[in-house]
């Protein structure tokens, strides 16, 4: 019986390089945002400032955890739901 010896040239092999992606490729897919007249006006208001003041400060007192908040807005999604 002989024995040949390994064949090792697979592992010889240097690499392939790896092409990297063409960067003009990505830069098309960005995301945007639009946002309407309506809500800049609304970000420019001091209307908007003092509302956004308010609901942080219900935030901050778990005021939208309350039993009586969570049945209207489970009741918003159900009429929602019914008109589909």
């Amino acid at each position: 019986m002989q024995v040949k010896g390994i064949n090792n040239s697979i592992f010889s092999q240097t690499p392939s390089k790896v092409e990297k992606p063409n960067s003009t490729s990505s830069s098309s897919k960005k995301d945007r945002i639009e946002i309407s007249a309506q809500a800049r006006d609304i970000a420019k208001s001091e209307l908007g400032s003092q509302r956004l003041e308010e609901i942080k400060l219900k935030l901050k007192n778990k005021f939208y955890d309350t039993e009586e908040v969570l049945s209207k807005v489970a009741d918003a999604i159900l009429k929602e739901l019914d008109k589909e």
